[in-house]
């Protein structure tokens, strides 16, 4: 018998994921953490530039060598810098998406063994 005030509790099962519902959310996610670290790389970037990081560092690969060959400047540009973000974040979108997809297909198989996982709900 229930006190009142204390709400009703339901004693649930999760015995099956959905992967293309699990794939969309972790693909929208993703682009969030593809947007964050763009602007942390452009705001990092731009700290190192205007503190001066770079030019010693070029500086310092110009008395080790001769320069001849385009040097680490342009290894280390803004554009450089974008292009390794966009190339990573990429990844990690195609990875993350991948990665829970696959996740929730081995849950699924899981839980065909064992059940699934238990929780209890509340209304309160």
């Amino acid at each position: 018998m229930r006190t009142p005030g204390q709400g009703r509790r339901a004693r649930l099962r999760v015995t099956r994921v959905n992967p293309l519902s699990v794939a969309q959310l972790t693909f929208a996610f993703s682009l969030c953490v593809f947007v964050v670290l763009m602007i942390a790389a452009a705001v990092l970037w731009f700290v190192l530039n205007s503190i001066g990081v770079f030019d010693s560092i070029v500086d310092a690969a110009d008395t080790l060598t001769d320069g001849s060959n385009g040097g680490v400047r342009t290894w280390l540009s803004f554009t450089r810098a974008m292009e390794i973000g966009l190339l990573i974040g990429a990844i990690n979108v195609i990875l993350m998406t991948a990665l829970a997809t696959l996740g929730a297909l081995l849950y699924n198989l899981c839980t065909e063994m064992v059940g699934g996982i238990e929780v209890t709900l509340g209304d309160q």
